[in-house]
């Protein structure tokens, strides 16, 4: 009985050898919600089934994965853009685990984290790559590090694709409310167009018959799939040449270059453009400022810059540990709440310009 990866090899097969054209984009776009089926089947059994694997945990530091084939230079960049330590070498898989440092750019603060390198076939588990995408899925910026040698990004695009990782892309614009009866209603809003037939064909596929769905923007097949499927992530994305420092640089830059990446050229080794790097993950990772207002001192003067989407158990855990075990509650004077000095649990998101006081029971 054949597999799912063998059912999925056997339709992406079916896609290449069939000639896109007017006639046949309805049985291509079937046979690529046929394949997405499948992998949310493959998704499904593998959370069930366990295993071990990395884990990140999201806190008030931004997380930025660096990504690219085995010996590009990951590590060394790491070493030059934080305090870590990451062992070096010339030669493949030198990184066989997450390596994290942190990387300070005037008066914020990122977690940066060296990943081992990804090889083709990692959405099926070659070289621990599902183990390594899966991390992105809970990072704030993916950094792709080539260099002159390994340039072309075509297959890292592939697997992080594969795996619902959508880069430099925002989430379609469109609304599914599933309904018990009533039928099938797809609708415009907007400068929305698409094949109305086609994504009614899709929607079987996907076993939806009765739902109200609404699409508000110009969609393609693959973007409504990924609306529908509602488990995509979409993360900025910033590309790293390294060893610019070497003759084969320009070739390579050229290439990337035309495919529209606008890729940093580094060299480690030279100290080229690492403060620009610096400055380039900084502008990609959106970040607010929290003031911490104790209640029986004076306010700190410096703010908490922290990344945006924290919670108030983020800032406490910042702070001490034992601010999370011995919160009582908090205050908020800010945009986050809809009067000054609003109460609120551990689980309340801060906004940019939030005057915060924690309280802590005793003991």
């Amino acid at each position: 009985m054949a597999s799912i990866d063998d059912e999925i090899r056997e339709l992406e097969a079916e896609i290449k050898k069939t000639q896109y054209n007017k006639a046949t984009e309805h049985h291509i776009g079937r046979l690529k919600a046929k394949i997405a089926r499948l992998e949310k089947v493959k998704e499904e059994r593998s959370r069930k089934g366990g295993g071990t694997g990395f884990f990140i945990r999201k806190g008030i530091y931004p997380n930025i994965g660096l990504l690219g084939p085995p010996s590009v230079g990951k590590s060394s960049i790491l070493n030059a853009i934080t305090n870590a330590e990451s062992r070096v070498g010339a030669y493949d898989f030198t990184t066989l685990s997450i390596v994290p440092g942190v990387m300070e750019h005037k008066d914020m603060k990122f977690r940066i984290l060296d990943l081992p390198g990804v090889i083709e076939g990692a959405h099926e588990g070659k070289g621990r790559g599902r183990e390594v995408i899966a991390v992105l899925r809970n990072v704030d910026l993916i950094v792709v590090v080539l260099d002159p040698f390994k340039y072309d990004p075509s297959y890292i695009l592939r697997e992080l694709n594969r795996e619902g990782i959508r880069i430099n892309q925002a989430p379609p614009k469109m609304s599914v409310i599933l309904k018990d009866r009533g039928g099938l209603t797809i609708s415009r809003g907007g400068k929305a167009s698409f094949d109305e037939e086609l994504f009614e064909s899709i929607c079987r596929e996907f076993g939806i018959i009765n739902a109200d769905i609404i699409i508000r923007q110009p969609m393609s097949p693959e973007t409504f799939i990924d609306g529908l499927l509602g488990n995509r992530v979409y993360i900025p994305a910033l590309f790293i040449l390294n060893k610019s420092d070497v003759p084969e640089f320009k070739k390579a830059y050229d290439y990337l270059t035309s495919l529209g990446l606008e890729p940093v050229g580094l060299s480690v080794v030279e100290r080229r453009n690492i403060e620009v790097l610096k400055e380039k993950i900084a502008g990609k990772v959106r970040m607010i400022r929290v003031h911490l207002v104790p209640s029986n001192a004076p306010e700190d003067e410096e703010p908490m810059v922290i990344r945006e989407g924290s919670t108030v158990e983020d800032v406490c855990r910042a702070v001490h540990t034992e601010f999370v075990e011995r919160f009582k509650f908090a205050t908020i004077t800010g945009s986050s709440v809809r009067f000054p000095n609003q109460r609120v649990g551990l689980e309340h998101v801060v906004h940019d310009g939030d005057r915060l006081t924690v309280f802590l029971r005793k003991g």
